[in-house]
């Protein structure tokens, strides 16, 4: 039986001098982490949080709140983990329907929040606290810390006991709570560490928010493996900060959105990056383009390109490596230990190129949503959870999203998937990013509209896309219109945010 706690533990025994974080220019080896741990662990219990109870973390990527949530693992809370992206409305609902009992954050982003009137939903609430500068009429967290013993202490936690509770994007109405045990969290670290290789020898630089599962999961990874985490600590994403980072601390290995990797890629063909220096590369959340990919995979040679497929409710789901002569359009095959199948509407596992909705099952699985039966209920297929989007299985395994369920457009009757009209964008050498998005139309049922932004220094206009659709699309997936935007908007995990798009597009 193994907890996140005594992961942690293990490690701080092990790899005692050894630094595990790396924060700007403050490094904390593994048994001082494994100390502040503990202190952070007292200072929980003294605020009357104990096993099973919900702690909310409004918190910048940072040591404290790594060292938070393994106090919460330590004691047997869970952590509930707050995006920062939300506005305050939304805050307030994961905080309510969490049933956090503790509250903490950012101290800046504590004042901002409470300013623009965040109040919490229910009475479940009791104490915040502030890290950092701002809200100062809020105790500090590192002065409760500092005062605390670093003894270790005592609490009997399972791996079958929750240790967080991650909220949903929320795009089909009301985020829900993926409830997570230590055990799920645990499979996935050790999962990804044998598919890919990752060493106690090798760098990890935290680029993605820790709110998000990508972001804690190679947090949880690097720390159960032995590894060094560098954690980027600045509040928001410069290229050429990203760059000085990978190159300061000597990055091996990260996790990346594709928006990130073509920093990369700029940084290498203008000989900013050593191409040698990172040794593997995984990116999720969004398609990888063929465009990118081919660059990643020329301008890195020697560099692993993992493009993982997964959910909040299940880590990886599929993996696939890229490189010259890979399967192309693919997400690749099952994770290890995952069996992943798909259904059709009749709850029958379609043959061969059909195509249904994806499932899987496996070591990794949350436990269900937090307090919704009905929605656990009904995203499960028997011992399968539905990843909500389509897809077909090629005959020699390969597995080929169609598109979101959710975000299939249907025009004169015919099907629409977005993911692969933007595929078919993104294929312009001047265009970054692009979104696919349906709008009603009184005739057509919806409208395929894209909106594109074009990479830096460089124009493009729709007609010359208009072009490009014409040679690679059927006429019904073409784009009715065409716009070109100076950027995007995206989500806190990188990823192009259609609901956002559709909603300027459309307003009312």
């Amino acid at each position: 039986m193994l907890t996140m706690g005594e992961a942690l533990a293990t490690n701080g025994r092990r790899y005692r001098d050894k630094v595990a974080l790396w924060y700007d220019d403050v490094k904390v080896t593994y048994s001082e982490l494994d100390r502040r741990v503990n202190q952070a662990s007292r200072v929980l219990q003294s605020l009357g949080v104990g096993k099973g109870d919900h702690v909310a973390l409004l918190l910048m990527n940072s040591i404290e709140y790594v060292e938070l949530y393994f106090a919460c693992g330590r004691i047997g809370a869970v952590a509930v983990p707050i995006n920062l992206r939300l506005a305050p409305a939304e805050m307030a609902y994961v905080l309510g329907h969490s049933d956090s009992r503790v509250l903490v954050g950012d101290g800046q982003l504590l004042a901002a929040a409470f300013e623009a009137g965040m109040r919490p939903q229910g009475g479940a609430l009791e104490k915040v606290l502030r890290v950092g500068p701002g809200a100062d009429f809020l105790p500090a967290y590192e002065s409760l810390r500092d005062a605390q013993s670093d003894d270790p202490v005592s609490v009997d936690v399972d791996e079958n006991d929750p240790w967080v509770l991650v909220y949903t994007s929320g795009t089909t109405g009301k985020p829900k709570g993926a409830l997570r045990s230590h055990r799920s969290n645990l499979m996935i670290a050790l999962l990804l560490a044998a598919e890919f290789g990752i060493t106690s020898d090798d760098i990890g630089l935290s680029l993605l928010p820790m709110f998000h599962v990508n972001g804690l999961w190679l947090v949880s990874l690097s720390l159960c493996l032995g590894t060094t985490m560098s954690i980027y600590h600045q509040r928001t994403f410069h290229p050429v900060r990203v760059i000085e980072e990978i190159k300061r601390h000597r990055a091996t290995y990260s996790m990346f959105v594709p928006s990130l990797l073509t920093f990369l890629a700029d940084a290498a063909e203008k000989g900013d990056l050593d191409p040698g220096q990172l040794r593997l590369m995984i990116t999720s959340s969004s398609p990888l383009s063929t465009t990118l990919r081919d660059r990643i995979v020329q301008d890195f040679p020697n560099t692993h390109l993992i493009d993982i497929y997964g959910a909040t409710e299940l880590g990886a789901v599929t993996w696939i490596r890229h490189g010259p002569g890979s399967v192309i359009g693919s997400i690749g095959l099952p994770a290890l230990a995952q069996d992943v199948r798909i259904f059709g509407d009749d709850g029958r596992e379609v043959g061969v190129d059909e195509v249904g909705e994806l499932h899987c099952a496996g070591p990794t699985l949350m436990d269900g949503y937090y307090k919704d039966p009905e929605a656990t209920a009904a995203a499960f297929h028997g011992l399968y959870l539905a990843v909500g989007d389509l897809a077909h299985r090629t005959r020699d395994g390969y597995i080929y999203l169609v598109d979101r369920k959710t975000d299939m457009i249907i025009t004169m009757g015919e099907n629409v998937y977005p993911t692969e009209v933007e595929e078919v964008l993104t294929q312009h050498p001047s265009v970054a990013l692009a979104a696919v998005v349906g709008l009603h139309d009184d005739r057509r049922g919806e409208e395929v509209v894209a909106v594109v932004s074009p990479r830096e220094g460089q124009t493009v206009t729709p007609e010359e896309l208009q072009d490009l659709c014409a040679k690679l699309l059927a006429d019904y997936k073409r784009p009715r219109r065409i716009l070109v935007w100076p950027e995007l908007p995206i989500g806190a995990t990188g990823k192009v945010l259609r609901r956002a798009v559709r909603e300027q597009l459309s307003p009312s």
